[in-house]
């Protein structure tokens, strides 16, 4: 019998329009995500799905079809200070959170997000 593969949801927000989209991230082996899909979420109904109330750890990367943003179609992604998610060009190296509005200067790698299931 075949094992579900292990999948989460993160919350993000568009750096451009500041407006709300999850990324499904599949767990590929123990401790290795990788992001496949992202869609257009209202944050009331992430909320009610639990989107939020968990965090996983390891590395996280994008698949070859992860289609970024479903704003602007960026295809990465920063952390902020505050811990939440938002869509990045992948080049400039000072951005501006959609979420706290606390600007800064990248630095690092993402090793935990915050999280739910897709169950």
């Amino acid at each position: 019998m075949n094992e579900m593969p292990q999948v989460v949801i993160v919350m993000a927000r568009c750096s451009g329009s500041k407006q709300s989209f999850g990324i499904r991230f599949e767990e590929k082996a123990r401790g290795q995500w990788a992001a496949d899909w992202a869609f257009a979420v209202k944050e009331t109904s992430a909320s009610k799905e639990g989107y939020d109330r968990g965090k996983v750890t390891g590395n996280f990367w994008f698949d070859d079809g992860y289609p970024g943003c479903p704003y602007c179609r960026v295809r990465s992604i920063f952390r902020c200070g505050c811990g939440k998610v938002a869509c990045w060009d992948g080049e400039r190296r000072t951005v501006t959170c959609p979420w706290c509005n606390g600007a800064g200067e990248l630095r690092g790698q993402i090793d935990a997000l915050t999280a739910g299931t897709d169950r």
